[in-house]
């Protein structure tokens, strides 16, 4: 019989190799392919839902041998939380919010949501920092749409100017 956690990490390994446009490809090659996208995604996942910090979720992740094996790794090849870290920022937002799409299926979802927006002006950035950085941005707005009932993001859209 599967775990409440194992169906999880079923499920979300499953949204992540969906999310992942084609045939996904192998969890884990050494060189310089290293991770798949859809291995650093589900990983995400998993940190969400157990509520563990990356360091934490590594070393839990490479004591649960089933868990590890239904993300297609060994445990030796259980990525160092500073990659996750690192390849989460890298991953384009269409294959999160391909996740978050999937992901509302999971809820009986109410009557009312709700919509809600903010945004941050970036342009008080020094010209020496922006210059030295490549910056290129001046703001970001993020709109998040939201079921009342349940708490479930529906969606999700950030844009830059």
């Amino acid at each position: 019989m599967l775990t409440k956690t194992d169906r999880f990490a079923k499920t979300v390994v499953s949204f992540a190799q969906k999310a992942v446009v084609g045939q996904p490809s192998p969890a884990y090659r050494p060189g310089e392919y290293g991770y798949a996208d859809w291995v650093i995604l589900a990983v995400q996942g998993l940190k969400e839902y157990l509520g563990h910090p990356y360091r934490k979720l590594m070393d839990v992740l490479r004591e649960m041998t089933k868990m590890v094996n239904s993300h297609g790794l060994r445990p030796e090849t259980v990525p160092h939380f500073s990659t996750v870290c690192t390849r989460k920022q890298s991953i384009p937002m269409k294959r999160w919010r391909a996740i978050l799409e999937q992901s509302v299926e999971l809820y009986d979802l109410g009557d009312v949501q709700a919509i809600d927006a903010t945004g941050v002006d970036r342009i008080q950035a020094s010209q020496h920092y922006a210059k030295r950085t490549d910056y290129t941005f001046e703001a970001v707005k993020t709109t998040l749409l939201v079921d009342c009932e349940t708490s479930a993001i529906l969606d999700i859209h950030c844009s830059m100017k």
